[in-house]
């Protein structure tokens, strides 16, 4: 199981494109390149945590956690990544990237957003001839040691609740931002601004009686319409789901709790996908090496409807922290942060994950402790 608050593994980066823009694409995966950090001139892949393509597709953004490291790649017309630069908490001027984990792309690639883990920190990148810069870094300068290596409490001094922030998601209109706080255990609120800047709203730790305590937050997602956003509770094993309205205001829906209304295997839940109708949940759960599925039901309620454990597909979701839908819905990649293999599910009309195939290679290299997958929109 994945660690949070320990120094991140470090990881040999493997990258696979599912599809093309064919309009008829092979079925399955075509493997086309294998990129490892310090190898042909590429750097900024030692633990990469997440990965992003540019809404034209002719880059490539990833978040490094051990480099401390935000990179850009070039996609060449075969495809293939091509190294363009990259900035580290090291470099001058630098700073923000520490444990470098969240990774948002808004407003059409003109403003990317990272989150810095052991730095309790957001920083922004902008266009600049072709290339990035980075424009701003938001945070309480609070520092590794204070955080993570002191008994000194931080909240008189936590103002903006990104101490540890993890997953950070943009809503569909690119004017509001929302931060899983892991240490501060709240969920930020930010408004993205015209000028490419961010405006601190406000930060929530509860929601009245329904959710008292987010549990540790460092997984998020919104609805396809924005309108309900679900945040993972890390140590609690919940879902917390707030309802969003058209002014961007926030109020709690529902909690799923591990070992509430029969519920289980809802331990240390790591990431979130929801399915392009906003009718079906998908949670890889670190602590159990399981995938659970949960389905909206007429009164919009979430109920469980499935758990798919690393026993029941001989293996390959030990840790399971990865995962990602394609377009259509129909397919869910996933993946254990401890595991070998890259599985793909078939999901069928009734909600219910049924395994298609599991992929224990690309190219030469084996594919195992995957920790992060991403399919571009287009597939």
């Amino acid at each position: 199981m994945f660690n949070l608050c320990k120094p991140l593994p470090a990881l040999i980066f493997l990258l696979l494109i599912s599809a093309n823009s064919h309009a008829h694409p092979p079925a399955g995966l075509q493997f086309i390149q294998v990129l490892k950090d310090q190898i042909n001139g590429v750097d900024g892949l030692d633990n990469p945590r997440n990965v992003v393509a540019s809404h034209d597709n002719r880059k490539v953004f990833i978040t490094s956690a051990d480099d401390n490291a935000f990179a850009v790649f070039n996609i060449g017309n075969d495809f293939k990544l091509h190294f363009s630069q990259v900035f580290k908490n090291t470099d001058s001027n630098i700073n923000g990237l520490e444990g470098a984990t969240g990774l948002v792309s808004v407003n059409h690639d003109n403003l990317i957003i990272t989150s810095g883990f052991y730095d309790g920190a957001l920083a922004l990148f902008t266009p600049h001839k072709d290339q990035y810069q980075l424009t701003q870094t938001l945070s309480d300068n609070l520092g590794y040691d204070r955080v993570f290596d002191s008994d000194k409490p931080t909240k008189e001094r936590d103002k903006l609740g990104i101490l540890g922030p993890w997953e950070v998601v943009a809503t569909r209109d690119n004017k509001q931002l929302f931060v899983a706080g892991y240490m501060s255990n709240a969920l930020s609120v930010w408004e993205i601004t015209a000028d490419k800047q961010l405006h601190f709203k406000q930060f929530l730790r509860n929601s009245g009686s329904l959710i008292t305590d987010l549990g540790k937050p460092i997984g998020l997602a919104l609805s396809p319409a924005n309108d309900e956003l679900y945040v993972l509770g890390f140590d609690a094993g919940q879902i917390a789901i707030f309802n969003r309205d058209q002014q961007g205001e926030l109020s709690a829906k529902q909690l799923i709790q591990n070992e509430v209304n029969g519920i289980s295997n809802l331990i240390n839940p790591q990431k979130i996908v929801v399915s392009p109708d906003g009718r079906l949940l998908f949670v890889a759960c670190a602590g159990s090496s399981a995938i659970l599925v949960f389905e909206k039901t007429a009164n919009e309620q979430f109920q469980l409807i499935q758990t798919v454990t690393t026993d029941d597909v001989q293996g390959g979701l030990e840790g399971a922290s990865s995962l990602a839908l394609n377009a259509k819905g129909d397919t869910l990649y996933a993946a254990g942060e401890a595991g070998n293999g890259l599985l793909t599910f078939e999901i069928t009309p009734a909600g219910k994950l049924t395994l298609k195939t599991k992929l224990p290679t690309a190219g030469e290299d084996e594919l195992k402790n995957i920790a992060s997958i991403y399919i571009s929109p287009d597939n």
